[in-house]
């Protein structure tokens, strides 16, 4: 353990909300030491780690870096706030989860830009990874901090703070910028000279190689200062998207992430042509993953991790051409693992029944469906091709299938809106609700409305959005109509979404108030609660910008700023699609149709290079699938129970896990091992688990259990030998043993033994005054600890069995704590009772679990084993 380690272990850690976050441990993370690779990347996500590990895109790029031996990769996430405080305090700076490693140690910080309103916590890395935020201030011996993704598209606001941008996809951009700084480390080449070539590469931007050129009418273009850079940056397209482009061995969180299942990409790019979509517009052309490599990624896949889930990823999943056949292929894989098909993308003339019962046959995921728009009309004018009938049709089909509910999805401030297409939208959603109620009389909708915000690189980027207020009116009239029972609504923030279009099309003059936003506070926006208007409303002002005229309109024939950059569509067929849109005029798919010469597959000599075709080729020859059951071993073979209690340890590396999170990982484990696990019936088949008492947070132990049933007998050695593999890093198998009383841990447990260890790391009491106060504690009546937000009476004669102060060297407390009734105490209410005002907080003691003790039919206790 390096030294930021252990004061992020002892002093920090125990202090903050969900130190999962930071823990790492992983276990399906490759061991490699960043100091035994030549060149070392950190993947930044600017949010906090449940929503970053569910983003695909940073899995992706981590397994391709993986994979080059002179290559080493790690992570990083934003501090939520109690974190950032912490970290400031004690001189912490912004590390990987990984070996706990400094950021600004690495050669590359690489960003993923999601989100506009992830653009504070950029800065907020940068500044405790104390790199200098301003490209212009870095140095030869500073990383180069590279963004990529979605806002790459507009990278105009965060221009001045980063070295470089990769423009479309990343997978063989990552590889070429990788060989670059292998390189440039061997030539000696300075930071001015490898910027410099990595602007020749397709798909990079270099924002200190352009200036931005000012006109009357204060709209910027941008243009290249000499001949060291191209007029424009193409986008990176890759050729084609196979079973190598996804990760050898997915990333198995230790903390529950957003989207907590097996990600698949399915299908990359779309030709639907919604003209509100920028994704849709700056991935075509459409590549599609063959069916067989879907479901070997999907199989291998979850017998590396232990997903109950597969959610086959893609702007429309239900376009795919071989769907029906996939969905049929994944079930003969899949189903008798008791794993689940989600798609999260789907169109409501596409799903039948067939595909309903495809992808509901072990559990029924949620269904989205998003009509976008009320009325027939206005669908037209955003080209969303689909009728009220075909979407009354698909709702009757799920709710016939088994669904209880599915969402809808819909936005408001779209272009030529009128009064009849709001109201359009509450007699959508009481026919949806009339259709599902003949199906099913429970039957529950939940409906989304979010403000239009027009997006770069479509035909709506030159409209303008709704003002504030505007879109305030427009939620408070649908608030009145959707109010039905049944229908559940959420409405976005306006002002979200306000900043949200603001930051989309701004210019590189928009950099000065996102760092006086950040300065001003402004952290983790898109949480909602955490978002302050006032903040950035206070930035603009400071640096005298009126965020409304980055809102629109904008004049067709005027520049715009990201119009150095080519996402694919040319800028005339744009024009042709706005003026359709406006006539209310729909464009077919040219999948299906002829080709509308877009300009997205006139990209010759703008793709990257070729990705290895298959996974021998994509892992260097090597042939991996981890954690994948070995088939010639027959589980169950030889004597054995199908019941059985299992001990397990719970050490330092894993103490900062929640019982959730050790629970989730044990259900994986189990999973992955291939054992023939027994699971309930019903709606939401689950394995038949149980768990001993929770262990708190930062506590550690050695007597924790977990029972679990199967279907056939199992030998003792086969369920050690399949699962201890699948456990993340700190947590260990003690003992197997058959499982005869019906009675569990967690209902046997009458008392449990703890040791609390750091006590010195508490200070203000010497070891007399705290003999004095145990004696004192033990013949309190009745104290009164904190549960939650208020306090609670418990009398520590009937709770404290024991307590003894071990005069060791340093001190050690031991107690046995009664368990299993109301009024408990915890470890920590006995340290903070102890303690009082003198120390420290308590939660810096080192709590550790030594036995369970269970009270027989006898009476008395003994170890629970």
């Amino acid at each position: 353990m390096n030294e930021l380690s252990e004061k992020l272990e002892r002093e920090v850690l125990p202090l903050v909300s969900r130190p999962s976050r930071y823990a790492g441990g992983e276990r399906t993370v490759p061991e490699k030491d960043p100091a035994d690779a030549e060149l070392t990347f950190l993947l930044a996500f600017p949010d906090v780690y449940e929503i970053g590990m569910s983003h695909l895109g940073i899995r992706v790029l981590y397994d391709i870096l993986m994979r080059r031996p002179e290559l080493a990769v790690e992570r990083a996430f934003a501090p939520w706030i109690d974190m950032e405080k912490l970290m400031r305090e004690k001189g912490i700076p912004l590390f990987s989860i990984e070996s706990r490693r400094p950021a600004r140690d690495f050669d590359v910080v690489g960003f993923t830009l999601q989100y506009e309103l992830h653009y504070p916590e950029i800065l907020t890395m940068l500044d405790l990874a104390e790199i200098p935020l301003r490209a212009e201030g870095r140095g030869d011996e500073d990383p180069f901090v590279i963004g990529g993704g979605p806002c790459a598209f507009n990278p105009e606001p965060l221009a001045p703070f980063f070295d470089l941008f990769v423009v479309g996809d990343g997978e063989s951009a990552v590889l070429d910028l990788a060989d670059l700084l292998l390189e440039a480390k061997r030539e000696n080449l300075t930071r001015s000279d490898v910027l410099e070539r990595a602007a020749r590469l397709t798909g990079v931007y270099v924002p200190s190689l352009y200036r931005v050129i000012e006109g009357n009418d204060g709209r910027v273009r941008v243009e290249p200062k000499d001949g060291r850079a191209p007029a424009t940056v193409f986008r990176r397209c890759e050729k084609t998207l196979a079973y190598a482009h996804h990760p050898a061995r997915p990333i198995v969180p230790v903390s529950e992430a957003t989207h907590d299942r097996l990600a698949i990409e399915i299908a990359r790019g779309c030709t639907r042509g919604c003209r509100f979509c920028q994704a849709g517009m700056v991935t075509r052309p459409v590549r599609e993953c063959p069916a067989e490599d879907i479901a070997r990624l999907a199989e291998d896949g979850i017998a590396a991790s232990g997903y109950d889930e597969v959610s086959l990823v893609s702007l429309s999943a239900s376009d795919h051409s071989e769907l029906p056949r996939l969905v049929e292929r994944l079930n003969e894989v899949l189903f008798d693992r008791r794993v689940s098909i989600s798609l999260p993308s789907l169109r409501a003339d596409e799903f039948g029944m067939d595909l309903a019962k495809g992808i509901g046959r072990v559990r029924k995921a949620g269904l989205t469906f998003a009509p976008e728009a009320g009325t027939q009309r206005l669908r037209d004018v955003i080209n969303k091709n689909e009728t009220e009938e075909s979407i009354l049709a698909t709702v009757d089909v799920a709710f016939a299938a088994g669904w209880n509910r599915v969402k809808l999805y819909f936005m408001i401030g779209l272009p030529t809106e009128t009064e009849a297409d709001i109201e359009g939208i509450g007699r959508l959603v009481r026919k949806v609700r009339e259709v599902a109620r003949s199906r099913r009389k429970g039957a529950g909708l939940s409906v989304s409305i979010s403000p239009f915000v027009p997006k770069p690189h479509t035909p709506f980027q030159w409209e303008r959005q709704d003002r504030v207020e505007e879109t305030t009116s427009k939620e408070e009239r649908l608030g009145s109509l959707l109010r039905v029972r049944g229908v559940k609504v959420s409405l976005r923030n306006p002002n979200v979404s306000h900043l949200e279009g603001v930051l989309a099309r701004g210019d590189r003059k928009l950099a000065d108030a996102i760092e006086e936003a950040w300065r001003g506070g402004a952290r983790f926006g898109g949480w909602g609660e955490m978002f302050d208007a006032g903040v950035w409303n206070e930035a603009f002002r400071r640096t005298g910008i009126d965020p409304q005229r980055y809102l629109g309109p904008f004049d067709p024939g005027s520049p715009l700023p990201w119009d150095h950059i080519a996402s694919g569509p040319t800028r005339a067929f744009l024009l042709v699609e706005r003026e359709r849109a406006l006539r209310g005029e729909t464009t077919p798919d040219c999948r299906t149709t002829a080709c509308f010469e877009c300009g997205a597959c006139a990209s010759e000599g703008r793709v990257g290079r070729k990705m290895p075709d298959s996974p021998e080729r994509a892992l260097g020859g090597r042939r991996e699938v981890y954690g994948r059951r070995d088939r010639r071993k027959r589980p169950g073979s030889g004597p054995g129970s199908n019941r059985w209690r299992i001990r397990y340890a719970k050490r330092e590396r894993a103490r900062f896990l929640s019982h959730l999170d050790i629970a989730r990982a044990l259900r994986r484990a189990f999973a992955a091992s291939g054992l023939p696990i027994a699971y309930t019936q019903g709606f939401n088949p689950h394995p038949k688990l149980s768990f001993g008492p929770p262990l708190p947070v930062g506590a550690t132990g050695e007597a924790e259990f977990v029972e679990i049933e199967f279907l056939r007998q199992v030998g003792r050695e086969e369920i050690a030998e399949r699962t201890a593999p699948l456990l993340p890093a700190g947590m260990e198998i003690l003992d197997v043993a058959p499982l005869h009383a019906r009675v569990t841990a967690a209902a046997a447990t009458r008392a449990a033994e703890y040791e609390i260890r750091n006590l010195e790391g508490l200070a203000g009491l010497d070891e007399e005054e705290l003999l004095w106060r145990i004696s004192e504690l033990r013949r309190t009546e009745r104290v009164s600890v904190e549960r939650g937000e208020g306090t609670k009476e418990v009398l520590p004669a009937e709770r404290i069995l024991s307590l003894e102060l071990v005069t060791e060297a340093p001190p050690v407390l031991r107690t046995v704590l009664a368990v299993g009734e109301s009024g408990s105490l915890r470890p920590v209410d006995v340290v903070r009772l102890l303690y009082g005002q003198a120390g420290a907080a308590p939660e810096l003691a080192q709590v550790h679990r030594l036995s369970l003790y269970a009270r027989p039919s006898g009476g008395g206790l003994e170890p629970l084993g």
